[in-house]
């Protein structure tokens, strides 16, 4: 079983196609305040339920980062790990700079 278990946790999943044009420089930049949750390759932190970035579309990274931003997710205080996200979402101050982060997160493999 364990065999099966490493077997397919070895497998790589399609490549997400590219659908956001962000700046990848200025989007590291942001990405600064994600490290500590989400890592420096996006691997995510099963420690503090951050989830992994890295293959996640760049689309739905977007939408995701607006919807903490406009109070959909992250307020319901049942949603602890939201209520942590939302404050992060916030410091991205415009869609153009969630874009730009989508776009450097796209660049990890």
């Amino acid at each position: 079983m364990a065999d099966i278990s490493a077997y397919v946790n070895s497998l790589q999943g399609p490549v997400p196609e590219t659908t956001i044009q962000g700046d990848v420089n200025a989007g590291k930049a942001s990405y600064a305040v994600c490290v500590s949750c989400h890592g420096p390759n996006g691997e995510g932190n099963k420690d503090l339920n951050a989830p992994k970035l890295s293959g996640m579309q760049d689309w739905y990274i977007v939408r995701q980062l607006q919807y903490f931003k406009k109070g959909i997710r992250g307020s319901d205080p049942k949603d602890t790990y939201g209520m942590q996200m939302a404050p992060m979402a916030m410091t991205l101050p415009d869609d153009k700079a969630i874009e730009n982060v989508a776009t450097y997160i796209s660049t990890f493999k």
